[in-house]
């Protein structure tokens, strides 16, 4: 009897536990859920899809060495914008505000190709700054959020979920 009611206790004890778990990954998703639905309300703006059109289609035709000043004027500061959105959105990714599944998922194959574009362009400013104490600092969320990205491509991301059935 008294073995009963140890595994009872024991068993009891697993489920309130994984209970628990449970009601803290969805606490932690009600609460990333008003900041996803901004994000990717920002990253379909059309300054947004401005930026992105221009890194993919005008971006190659500019002195990149120069860092931002090589770029022309309106763009610069669409491109400027665009970088920091991808930086915002890799510290929220690494500080587990936002999950990066989801943000792969959804915005991956953006982060990546940006990336590679504008990386000539990130370690220019990056020599502009030598004088700051971590220049390397600069855009670093969103160079991580690159690696992560790839860590976890769009297609991982998507097929993982159990409610995916495309591909």
């Amino acid at each position: 009897m008294e073995v009963a009611a140890l595994v009872f206790s024991v068993l009891a004890l697993a489920v309130s536990v994984l209970m628990t778990r449970r009601q803290l990954t969805l606490a932690r998703h009600n609460n990333s859920l008003p900041v996803l639905i901004d994000l990717f309300r920002e990253h379909r703006s059309d300054r947004l899809a401005d930026a992105r059109r221009f890194v993919h289609s005008g971006l190659d035709k500019c002195d990149l060495s120069q860092g931002f000043a090589g770029l022309p004027e309106e763009e610069r500061e669409m491109v400027r914008d665009l970088a920091w959105y991808y930086d915002n959105l890799g510290a929220l990714v690494l500080h587990e505000v936002v999950d990066v599944e989801i943000v792969a998922g959804y915005l991956g194959g953006s982060v990546v190709a940006v990336w590679e574009k504008i990386s000539p362009l990130i370690e220019a400013e990056r020599l502009k700054r030598a004088d700051d104490p971590d220049p390397r600092r600069w855009q670093e969320y969103f160079e991580n959020l690159r690696f992560l990205v790839q860590e976890v491509p769009p297609s991982k991301a998507r097929g993982s979920r159990a409610l995916w059935r495309l591909g």
